[in-house]
């Protein structure tokens, strides 16, 4: 047994209000920390090849720093719908639906982003902490997202759950029910670097390999054309492990000036065991798989980051700081009726898995 689950939860004041932060460990050291804020993923603490325990994940050592950074959703569950929705407006059936448009690029405040200015990110939902049977503990995060919120149809209850367990993963579970027909797509929007957040050393080393052909095709805008693109033969295909910055010697597609991308890809599953994602930091031997039911895969290695954030021991995030790998739905699938549905039905259950598996690598070569 790890401890009182209660003891896991701490009160910490933010710049708003008085906001839980809740610290999970297993039986190998590892630790994990979350915040009401958010439903936040704040902290990762794991070994490298030699036994060192580091953070993984960018962030801020203090609560507030979330609240008033410029990138809004480190760490964050993002909806009801993450990505952008197209002139921040979608129809069901008959009936038309106009949302919060704050999208602050390409054409400002014309399309919706990641469910909005009160959107999930930026919500103090409700926290609980327990233990299974085998002492792995998990945070339970739960809100109610009231109809017509950001424009949304339908009173949606929603739960998050993170599972740390001990055999080094993040397990990460989201539920929902509606009373009205809704769209619906959540993913977290953690950004890593395995190398340890604190170095200040960007990710362009770290090696990728992504269980996909395709890339779901988007304008300068970064929404979708409704046509799916093979990376065949591209400095995009990492069907077979490869250094980050290979991908940025080119103008192709989303490489945006040499300083990053922000890919959305068409996931394959060719098993079940088989991870979506791989991602493998040589110098430090960390290697982080992700498993999931979502269709599509969202990478993006934060080439907006300016500077302007000074995260954990005062490091400032810069292009390439870390990387988001933002298991999800299709983007802007509202508007595209050959892309999988995110409508979520009255009587149905919306049910997002995701896996985030640590462990040490040194066998990867590139």
């Amino acid at each position: 047994m790890i401890g009182s689950p209660a003891s896991a939860i701490v009160n910490v004041q933010t710049n708003n209000k008085k906001a839980q932060v809740i610290t999970l460990r297993n039986t190998n050291g590892l630790v994990a920390r979350f915040s009401i804020y958010g439903a936040r993923w704040l902290d990762m603490f794991v070994p490298d090849r030699n036994g060192c325990f580091e953070d993984v994940l960018l962030g801020f050592s203090e609560l507030s720093g979330y609240e008033r950074a410029s990138e809004q959703y480190y760490g964050a569950i993002v909806g009801r719908v993450c990505g952008r929705i197209k002139n921040a407006h979608f129809s069901i059936g008959e009936e038309s639906y106009d949302l919060e448009a704050n999208d602050i690029y390409g054409k400002p405040k014309f399309n919706h982003l990641h469910g909005g200015f009160l959107g999930f990110h930026n919500r103090f939902w409700n926290g609980s902490v327990k233990q299974n049977e085998k002492g792995e503990e998990t945070v339970v995060f739960t809100c109610l997202s009231k109809d017509g919120e950001g424009g949304y149809p339908g009173n949606l209850s929603i739960s998050v759950s993170y599972t740390l367990t001990n055999d080094n993963s993040i397990e990460m579970v989201c539920k929902a029910v509606t009373d009205k027909v809704t769209p619906i797509n959540v993913t977290n929007h953690a950004f890593f670097n395995l190398s340890g957040v604190q170095k200040n050393v960007d990710i362009l080393s770290h090696s990728l390999r992504l269980c996909s052909s395709q890339i779901i095709d988007c304008d300068d805008d970064l929404l979708p054309t409704g046509n799916l693109i093979s990376v065949t033969g591209t400095v995009l295909d990492f069907r077979e492990s490869r250094q980050i910055s290979d991908a940025l010697s080119t103008d192709y597609l989303g490489i945006k000036q040499q300083k990053g991308f922000s890919l959305a890809y068409a996931l394959y599953h060719e098993k079940d065991c088989s991870p979506a994602a791989e991602l493998y930091d040589k110098d430090s031997g960390r290697k982080l798989s992700i498993y999931t039911n979502q269709p599509s895969l969202q990478v993006y290695t934060g080439y907006l980051m300016d500077g302007s954030d000074v995260g954990k021991g005062n490091v400032p995030y810069y292009a390439n700081t870390g990387i988001a790998l933002e298991t999800q739905g299709y983007p802007d699938a509202v508007h595209w009726k050959c892309f999988p549905s995110v409508l979520l039905d009255v009587g149905e259950e919306y049910f997002q898995y995701t896996k985030y598996k640590f462990s040490i690598d040194d066998c990867i070569s590139l």
